[in-house]
C-alpha cells in the first residue's frame, strides 16, 4: 500500500470525542440538575434537623417527667434565691434523668457552691471545679439547626468581673482543674422553661389588649420571693426565688397537653432576629442574658416583641421575631429585669418554634400564633377560654 494511499485511509476514521459546544452543553444540563436538586437536599437536612431538634426535646420532656416520678410530683424547676446561695437551674436537678449521671455526681450541689465557682469545697472530696464541669456540652439540649451549634458558650455577668470582652472560649489548663485563661466557659442549652407571662402583656381593668388574658403581676426586677401557691400567670415550671419553693406538676390545672414546659430559645447569648445575627457581641451589648444550661437565667418570662425582634415587651408578635432583649436596652441588673434573662422563643426552623407540652409531648408552634394565645401556653392555671393550636 502507497504511503498517499495509507494517509487517504486513515484519515476515513471517525475521532472520537466531545466538541467544546457539547462539552459546554453537557456541563450546563449538569448546572440546572444541581440547581434543582440543592433546594430539595438542603430541604431534607432540615426537615432532618427539626426532627433531630424534636427528638431531643421529647428528651428533655421525658426527663422531666422521670424526676416528678421519682421526687413526688416535684418539678426540677431553676431557683434563684437570695444572695449568698447556690443558683441552679432546672438541667442541674434533671442531669440524672438525662443520662449524665456522672456528670451529676461530680457537679457541687451544696447550697454554698455557685455553678460559676472556679475552685473546689474544701472536704468536698471533689477535684473539678463547678465552672469546669458546666462547660461540658450536653447534646439533647442543643439544636442541630442552630448556626452556632457546637461553638456557643456563655459566662456568668454576676460576677466581680466583666462578661468576658470577645467570644474567646476560656482555656483549661493541663491539669483539668483550673482555667488557664478567661473566656465564655458554660456550654450552652436551646430550650429553657417558660416560667411566667411577663407583666408587660397585662391587661387592665377592662380588656385594652395589652394581649394577654392573664400575666403576672409583678415584673422580674422585683420577683424576690414566690410562694408554693401559684399565681395564674406561672409557668408550668415555675422559678423558686425563695431557694425553698417547690413546684408540683399537679399545680397544672389547664392540662398537661395544653401547658408548655419547654420553649426553643435558640442562638443565645448571641442576639438573634429574623435578619440574622446582631454584630457587636459584646461590645456594643448586643448579647441576650442566657444561653448556659446551668444558668437559671436561661428560663424567661414571654413578653412578645416588635415584628423585626429589636424591642422586646408588647408589640404584635408573639415568637420567632428575636431570641431575646439585648443587655444594650434589658441591662443586667438594671430596672426592668434585673438578673432575670431576657430571652424570648426563637428557633431556626422556618416558621416555627418547637415546644415541650408538661404532659411530655413535642409540638411545632407556628409563628403566625398571637401573643394571647401562646401566653395562655405559658400558664398552667389561669383558665383561659381560647383554642389552643393542634
Amino acid at each position: 500500500m502507497s504511503i498517499l494511499s495509507f494517509a487517504s485511509l486513515r484519515s476515513t476514521v471517525k475521532r472520537q470525542g466531545f466538541t467544546l459546544v457539547e462539552l459546554l452543553v453537557v456541563i450546563a444540563i449538569i448546572g440546572t440538575l444541581v440547581g434543582l436538586l440543592l433546594p430539595a437536599v438542603q430541604s431534607a437536612r432540615e426537615a432532618a434537623r427539626r426532627s433531630s431538634c424534636l427528638n431531643n426535646m421529647k428528651q428533655c420532656g421525658l426527663a422531666i417527667h422521670s424526676y416528678a416520678s421519682a421526687n413526688k410530683d416535684s418539678l426540677p424547676n431553676s431557683s434563684r434565691p437570695a444572695v449568698g446561695n447556690a443558683r441552679i437551674s432546672w438541667v442541674n436537678r434533671a442531669l440524672s434523668f438525662m443520662e449524665e449521671q456522672n456528670l451529676y455526681d461530680k457537679y457541687d450541689r451544696d447550697n454554698s457552691v455557685n455553678w460559676s465557682t472556679t475552685t473546689v469545697r474544701a472536704g468536698s472530696g471533689r477535684t473539678i471545679p463547678n465552672a469546669i464541669l458546666v462547660m461540658t456540652r450536653i447534646n439533647a439540649l442543643e439544636c442541630p439547626s442552630d448556626p452556632t451549634y457546637g461553638e456557643a458558650f456563655d459566662a456568668d455577668p454576676d460576677t466581680s468581673g466583666p462578661y468576658p470582652s470577645s467570644a474567646a472560649l476560656a482555656v483549661v489548663a493541663a491539669s483539668g482543674t483550673t482555667f488557664a485563661s478567661t473566656g465564655l466557659f458554660c456550654a450552652v442549652t436551646d430550650y429553657s422553661p417558660t416560667t411566667f407571662v411577663d407583666v408587660r402583656l397585662a391587661n387592665g381593668g377592662t380588656i385594652s389588649d395589652t394581649k394577654a388574658d392573664v400575666a403576672y403581676t409583678a415584673t422580674q426586677k422585683t420577683m424576690t420571693t414566690t410562694t408554693s401557691s401559684p399565681q395564674q400567670g406561672d409557668g408550668f415550671m415555675a422559678k423558686d426565688y425563695a431557694g425553698k419553693v417547690t413546684q408540683k406538676m399537679s399545680y397544672c390545672t389547664d392540662g398537661l397537653s395544653k401547658t408548655i414546659a419547654l420553649a426553643e430559645s435558640a442562638g443565645r447569648p448571641f442576639k438573634w432576629t429574623r435578619t440574622g445575627r446582631v454584630s457587636g457581641f459584646p461590645a456594643n451589648n448586643a448579647k441576650v442574658n442566657g444561653g448556659g444550661w446551668c444558668r437559671p437565667a436561661s428560663d424567661f418570662a414571654f413578653a412578645g416583641s416588635s415584628s423585626d425582634g429589636l424591642t422586646v415587651g408588647g408589640g404584635t408578635q408573639a415568637i420567632n421575631a428575636t431570641n431575646g432583649d439585648d443587655t444594650a436596652t434589658g441591662t443586667f441588673d438594671g430596672a426592668t429585669y434585673g438578673k432575670e434573662g431576657t430571652s424570648q422563643p426563637f428557633s431556626f426552623h422556618r416558621g416555627v418554634v418547637n415546644v415541650v407540652m408538661a404532659d411530655g409531648s413535642t409540638k411545632a408552634v407556628s409563628d403566625t400564633v398571637s401573643i394571647r394565645v401562646f401566653a395562655a401556653m405559658v400558664t398552667r392555671k389561669a383558665a383561659e377560654s381560647i383554642d389552643l393550636p393542634e
